[in-house]
Parts: C-alpha cells; structure tokens; sequence
C-alpha cells in the first residue's frame, strides 16, 4: 500500500515532497460500491455513501471517493505530487518537514 500526505480539509490538498501544499483537481462521486471476499469465498457488498454537490467528501469511511484512480494518479503526478512507499516513510518525510498537521491518504 502506498500513502499520499494530504491536508486535513474536507476536500484535500495534497502535500509535495518539498513541503508544499497544492489543490489538485480531481473528479469525485457520491457512493462507490465495494465488493469483497471473505475466507469463505463469500461476497459482501457495501456501498459507501459521501455528500452531494461540489463540497462531497474525497474520503468516506477511509475510502478514497475518487472517479477513476488512473486518471486521479496521473493527474497527481502532473502536479508533482507522488505517494510514498509506506505510511512509515510518509510519516518520516512529514517529520522531517515539520507538517504539523496531516492525514494519509492510502492508494493501492
């Protein structure tokens, strides 16, 4: 799992390596639905629900409420904007730095 720095606003900016801060802008959605498996092979659905209109949450119940990861990842990069390798080393580099207040994002 890879870890972006991201501000504690209800829609994010996103932290650079340098320390600096940028609003990105990203497409969002109001309800994913995730689909997963237990030991048993057994499906379980959940739909995860976000707020309507141009203040919706990015992350709800610690999923990211992003349209197309892809598209997101790339658009990230074009602002010079990466993710860590681990939620270890993001924490290192936000120490480093003095970020006093921040939140993980996780990225698969």
């Amino acid at each position: 799992m890879r870890y972006y720095l991201i501000t504690t606003h209800l829609r994010p900016k996103f932290y650079r390596a340098s320390g600096s801060v940028v609003d990105v802008e990203l497409s969002y959605v109001d309800k994913k639905v995730v689909r997963t498996l237990n030991a048993n092979g057994e499906l379980s659905i959940q739909t995860i629900e976000g707020r309507r209109g141009s203040d919706s949450l990015s992350i709800a119940s610690g999923t990211w409420m992003i349209r197309n990861m892809d598209d997101a990842i790339a658009t990230l990069e074009k602002a010079a904007v990466y993710p860590f390798e681990s939620k270890e080393a993001a924490r290192q580099h936000a120490k480093q730095l003095e970020i006093a207040s921040f939140k993980y994002l996780p990225v698969p």
